[in-house]
């Protein structure tokens, strides 16, 4: 696999975005870790009518499989999409951060996307048309530690459209639910855990897809 290419993946109601390159290895990981954390979420917890208990269940799991939470939080505030569609609310979002390159990041995540048909399709399943998804960026820091941001959104519309990230939406017809945690990836402790990791992929697996820069 040419991870140079990579800009995000897809795997359940999870949508990755890398900031930079990331290793085969992280890749990979991010995608076993969260695969585990969205089934143990789910089988506590409804996605869509315990939307706080399934994201505690799921930052929980992550947890337990190496990754820390900074300052032992989770975040949640309501937006409104004054108009436009979901992907502008997100690259603006990520405009606001401090990490100028998110918002590149993002943009072309979003832009692989949209023309890998299976993979907006599964998201769009996965999600009820956006009714719960998260969003989540991945990046090194200065030590090389891999650290992610997980936002889970909660889009609360009149009428459901396929391909729902794009869907322009009219003024204040469209209301999200933001939740937040931010992690960081202790990979001793993961390599702990991997004989459970394994047992865990066994017993299920959800379907992925790699998003990667389109061809110039």
């Amino acid at each position: 696999m040419n991870n140079v290419s990579l800009t995000g993946l897809i795997t359940g109601p999870n949508l990755f975005s890398y900031i930079g390159t990331l290793s085969l290895q992280d890749h990979n990981d991010i995608a076993d870790c969260h695969n585990i954390a969205t089934l143990s979420a789910d089988l506590g917890h409804n996605r869509y009518t315990d939307s706080s208990g399934w994201f505690e269940e799921y930052v929980r799991t992550l947890n337990f499989l190496g990754w820390s939470l900074y300052g032992d939080s989770i975040l949640t505030r309501t937006q409104h999409i004054e108009s436009g569609s979901v992907a502008d609310f997100l690259v603006q979002s990520a405009e606001a951060m401090r990490d100028s390159r998110q918002a590149n990041a993002m943009i072309d995540t979003l832009d692989t996307l949209k023309t890998n048909s299976p993979a907006m399709l599964s998201f769009d399943q996965e999600t009820r048309e956006g009714e719960s998804f998260q969003i989540i960026p991945a990046r090194y820091d200065a030590q090389n530690n891999l650290n992610i941001a997980v936002y889970k959104f909660e889009l609360s519309v009149d009428i459901k459209k396929h391909h729902f990230l794009f869907w322009n939406w009219e003024r204040r017809s469209a209301t999200i639910v933001q939740q937040r945690a931010f992690l960081r990836l202790d990979r001793n402790e993961l390599d702990r855990k991997r004989a459970l990791i394994k047992k865990k992929l066994n017993e299920q697996l959800m379907r992925r897809f790699n998003l990667r820069r389109i061809a110039s």
